[in-house]
């Protein structure tokens, strides 16, 4: 399974806007399919790029270093 660079960049915006709330609102996207298209490159690496809290939403440390 290769990496598909639109979940990374739908990684990216979430990043961005600090929620998935605001992420899909922007992109016109179900939370569920911007949820799942995060998780499978975050299965396919072994890494979370995102930690998630009910109150907060930041990259991880390995997600930082994937944006740089």
């Amino acid at each position: 399974m290769d990496l598909d660079a639109n979940n990374l960049l739908l990684f990216a915006r979430v990043a961005e806007d600090g929620s998935f709330s605001r992420a899909t609102a922007r992109l016109g996207l179900p939370r569920s399919t911007v949820s799942r298209r995060i998780a499978t490159p975050e299965s396919h690496l072994g890494e979370c790029l995102l930690q998630r809290t009910t109150r907060k939403l930041a990259p991880t440390n390995f997600g930082r270093s994937a944006l740089d």
